[in-house]
């Protein structure tokens, strides 16, 4: 009898451990980065992001999962603030093609596609060359890499998507977005709207293709600003990349232009040039993920 209760335990144990999954993932950059401001500089900046992913399917076929982030971030301009530092996590659970999250959401605005461009974190360069071209000003719910997000460590969120479309309604600090997605041949737009007073209050998205040129534009009401991008990017030749956008964000003329090339295994070398309301921003680096 013992020894079937023995047996019995190790295969309960063992398809507890089969049946959940446990990730490490995350990149890597370093590079060298200039800004006119002020006197203007020129300095090493560097970053290492870690982060684990558990997931789990229970017996009639819901899934279960979490996120959580760890983060060094550096620069030789003010090494005294280079440190680690980690997040709130991010909970799911899942079933088809509806999702509900709690903690550290992603936000319905945040998540349209097209409001980002480029490769690495969503922009041009290295590390994003200040995002000039986000024209929410992240002024909604978002995922954050060293806090518990805009939306607190209470935000919740529910996603259901389909073939070919998607609709988002996330909740939080004060603040309830939704918005949607539809996908036709090889374009695909978005809207999103929130019934809050401040922040970025709605914000429209379209993205596609025309021959070997990926075209974004993006459009949001911020307060008083009206803000706008439009972005194009192709290919030269198998491994390079040229992304270029020209915006307005809280009423300053932004543009920037970059270039990526793949080094294969995950690696790329990144570098781009921007001003942002007249500010000069150039940077070049390596980035690889793992």
């Amino acid at each position: 009898m013992k020894k079937i209760l023995f047996a019995t335990t190790a295969l309960v144990a063992t398809a507890g451990v089969a049946a959940a999954d446990v990730s490490f993932g995350g990149y890597g950059r370093f590079g060298v980065a200039y800004t006119s401001a002020g006197a203007g500089s020129t300095d090493l900046t560097s970053r290492l992001r870690l982060t684990i992913t558990g997931t789990t399917e229970s017996d009639n076929g819901l899934s279960f999962g979490a996120r959580y982030r760890i983060q060094q971030s550096g620069t030789s301009a003010a090494p005294a603030a280079t440190g680690t530092g980690t997040n709130q996590a991010r909970f799911w659970m899942s079933a088809g093609g509806l999702t509900v999250a709690v903690g550290n959401i992603f936000g319905a605005m945040d998540s349209l596609p097209n409001l980002y461009i480029g490769q690495h974190g969503g922009s041009i360069g290295y590390q994003g060359l200040g995002y000039g071209h986000v024209v929410t000003e992240f002024a909604t719910h978002t995922y954050s890499s060293g806090s518990a997000g805009s939306a607190g460590s209470d935000g919740v969120e529910v996603t259901y998507s389909g073939d070919a479309y998607s609709v988002h309604l996330s909740s939080g600090a004060s603040r309830i977005e939704f918005g949607g997605s539809y996908s036709f041949g090889d374009w695909t737009v978005g809207a999103a709207a929130t019934d809050a007073g401040a922040g970025a209050q709605w914000v429209a998205t379209v993205g596609g293709t025309i021959g070997s040129i990926n075209i974004r534009a993006a459009v949001a009401e911020v307060g008083v600003n009206t803000n706008y991008n439009v972005s194009a990017g192709f290919a030269v030749g198998a491994a390079t990349t040229i992304t270029a956008y020209l915006a307005s964000v809280r009423g300053a003329d932004n543009y920037g232009l970059g270039v990526n090339h793949s080094l294969g295994g995950g690696a790329s070398i990144a570098a781009g040039v921007a001003s942002l309301g007249g500010t000069t921003r150039a940077e070049a680096g390596v980035v690889f993920n793992f």
